[in-house]
């Protein structure tokens, strides 16, 4: 097989176009594709001195005046757009409410460094030995850049409901949703824990599992938690989130609730776009008809 250069591509499909006898489309010069209704920041943390990107997209037809939900993602460069265009299309079918939708991530676009910089970011503790050569460790200060200074970017610039603010995150940002939640759970109404990396440097997240629970039987918190995890991944990865939810779900249902997911037929990968559209649905389910 003969592959074409860019140059001959180009000209092959040109010549598609503008064969003798056909009639000629008329093609625009190609340009950056944009998402509707969407704006990126980039900002250096005044916490831990590392940048960050954040895309923030406003719902289709917004009222002027209205307060709407946010849907904050981890790991933005990856989830952002889809979860975009899930709100869109599902909000507009009036599946759910219309949401302004966060994306937090990186300056880049090479996706070897944004890998890199989410297995520092989002990762709890350093592990006792470590053969990958990766930086781990700095989830603590980001959860601080999160709450501190993201969210009380979008509070200011956005019409936030701040009764109605999710956290969603995958995997490693799994792992720091669920700290989030376990640490101070007041941030958030709803928490979306997709596959999450529980067993990172042997289950060190569930210290505070406890304590969470006590505040939770007290009738402290009123929050929504969604566990997910996909029926082809590893095993204990599945074990450990389906028993964390049967723990935590029966510790008081009428404040705090708690559903567990499994999604047949997907792996640690495939299940990202199941888990943001079911995610979506369960925090943005509509309480009222427009």
């Amino acid at each position: 097989m003969r592959l074409l250069s860019g140059i001959g591509l180009v000209s092959v499909v040109a010549a598609c176009f503008l064969a003798p006898g056909r009639a000629s489309a008329a093609v625009s010069a190609g340009i950056p594709a944009i998402i509707p209704r969407s704006t990126q920041y980039d900002f250096t943390s005044a916490i831990n001195g590392r940048t960050y990107r954040l895309w923030v997209s406003t719902p289709f037809g917004a009222e002027p005046g209205k307060k709407y939900p946010v849907v904050y993602f981890i790991d933005g460069n990856w989830y952002f757009g889809p979860a975009t265009y899930n709100e869109t299309e599902s909000a507009g079918a009036k599946e759910i409410d219309h949401a302004i939708i966060v994306g937090v991530g990186y300056p880049t676009d090479d996706n070897n460094e944004v890998s890199h910089r989410r297995v520092f970011e989002l990762s709890t503790s350093v592990l006792p030995t470590d053969r990958t050569k990766e930086e781990h460790g700095g989830a603590d200060a980001f959860l601080r850049v999160l709450d501190e200074e993201i969210k009380r970017f979008v509070n200011a610039h956005y019409a936030v409901d701040p009764q109605r603010q999710c956290l969603y995150g995958k995997s490693f940002g799994g792992l720091f949703v669920l700290r989030q939640l376990l640490r101070k759970p007041e941030e958030f109404s709803t928490y979306i824990i997709v596959s999450p990396a529980v067993r990172w440097n042997d289950h060190e997240v569930l210290r505070d599992e406890q304590a969470f629970s006590q505040r939770v039987k007290a009738g402290d918190l009123k929050l929504r938690i969604l566990f997910t995890a996909a029926a082809n991944e590893n095993p204990q990865l599945i074990d450990d989130t389906k028993k964390l939810a049967e723990r935590l779900s029966p510790l008081n249902p009428d404040k705090v609730h708690v559903e567990y997911t499994t999604f047949a037929d997907e792996n640690h990968v495939s299940v990202s776009l199941a888990s943001i559209g079911r995610g979506l649905f369960f925090a943005l389910k509509k309480e009222t008809n427009d």
